[in-house]
C-alpha cells in the first residue's frame, strides 16, 4: 500500500494500488476531482496507520476539519481543503468522508475480527464510501448503483487484505476472520512464517474466491454507466479481478511476497471489462 509507481494502464496514483485511481485519458476536471478524493482518503489512512502521537485524537481533528469545510470555514489541512472544488461541483455529501475517518478510528481499537460479517462491517466504513464518492464525481450516484458499488468496493478491500496478510500481521493486525482460521486450522503463529502452510493457502484461496464473488456481484454496475464513468469504474473492477488472479498465480501464498498484478494483466482485465455487456 505504499510507494509510487507509473502504470502503463493509465494511472495517476499517489500510492500503489490494485486499480486505476485517475486514468490519464479522463478529462482534466474528472481527474482532478478523483485525485483530490484519493489524496484525502490516503491522508486519512496515513494518519491512522503511521502518525506519531495520539492517532485517535488526530483523526478526530481531521473529522472536525471536514465539518469545518462543510460549514463554510477554511480547513487546516491541505488534503481537506482540496476537497472544496469536488464538494461544490459534485454535491458530495459529508457522510462518506466521515466514514473513512471512522474506519481508521476502528483500526485504533480493533486488530482482530471474529467473523466474516464483522469484517464486512469494517469494509462498509473503509471501502464502500470511496465508491459513493466516485459515483458522485461522475454524476451517477443512485441507491441502486451505490448498492452495486458497495459490493465492488467490499471485494476490492477483501482482496487487498488477502494480498497484505504478512504486512498487516507485522503491523499487529489480522483481517482473516478468527472463525475462518479455526475452520481451516490456521493459527496466528502460521502468519509469522516465510512461506504459507498448505492450510493457510487453502484459507486464502477460500477468501479470495469469496472476495472475487463480491466484485463480480457488483460488476453489473459497469453496464449501467456511460462514457467516462463506465471507463473508470471498469478499471476498478479490472484491478480487483487482476489482483485475485495474482493471488492464484502465487499459489495463494501471501507470505513469501505480496502478490500483485502486472500492468499487462490489469490492462487485459480492463479491456475485457469495457467490452463486457453485463458488467
Amino acid at each position: 500500500m505504499t510507494g509510487r509507481r507509473s502504470d502503463p494502464v493509465g494511472v495517476d496514483a499517489v500510492h500503489s494500488e490494485n486499480f486505476p485511481v485517475a486514468l490519464r485519458i479522463l478529462p482534466a476536471r474528472l481527474r482532478a476531482d478523483l485525485l483530490a478524493a484519493y489524496r484525502y482518503a490516503r491522508y486519512v489512512d496515513d494518519v491512522g496507520d503511521a502518525a506519531s502521537g495520539d492517532r485517535a485524537e488526530q483523526l478526530a481533528e481531521v473529522a472536525d476539519d471536514v465539518r469545518r469545510l462543510y460549514n463554510g470555514q477554511q480547513p487546516v489541512r491541505d488534503e481537506v481543503a482540496g476537497l472544496a472544488p469536488v464538494i461544490d461541483r459534485c454535491a458530495l455529501p459529508i457522510d462518506p468522508l466521515l466514514r473513512l475517518v471512522d474506519a481508521n478510528m476502528k483500526d485504533q481499537e480493533v486488530s482482530r475480527y471474529e467473523t466474516f460479517d464483522d469484517l464486512l462491517g469494517y469494509c462498509r466504513l473503509s471501502a464502500n464510501p470511496v465508491g459513493q464518492i466516485v459515483l458522485q464525481i461522475f454524476d451517477a450516484a443512485s441507491p441502486d448503483r451505490i448498492e452495486l458499488s458497495d459490493r465492488i468496493c467490499t471485494g476490492l478491500q477483501l482482496v487487498e487484505h488477502w494480498q497484505d496478510v504478512a504486512e498487516d500481521y507485522r503491523a499487529g493486525r489480522i483481517y482473516l476472520p478468527a472463525r475462518d482460521r479455526e475452520q481451516f486450522d490456521v493459527a496466528e503463529q502460521d502468519l509469522e512464517a516465510d512461506h504459507a502452510s498448505p492450510a493457510l493457502r487453502t484459507l486464502v484461496e477460500f477468501e479470495t474466491d469469496r472476495a472475487l464473488a463480491w466484485i463480480n456481484a457488483g460488476a453489473p454496475l459497469v453496464s449501467t454507466l456511460r462514457g467516462w464513468g463506465r471507463i473508470a469504474v471498469s478499471g476498478y473492477v479490472a484491478g480487483g479481478r487482476a489482483a485475485a488472479m495474482s493471488l492464484r498465480r502465487a499459489g495463494y501464498d501471501p507470505l513469501t511476497s505480496t502478490p500483485k498484478p502486472t500492468p499487462r494483466q490489469m490492462a487485459t482485465e480492463w479491456l475485457t471489462g469495457i467490452a463486457r455487456r453485463p458488467g
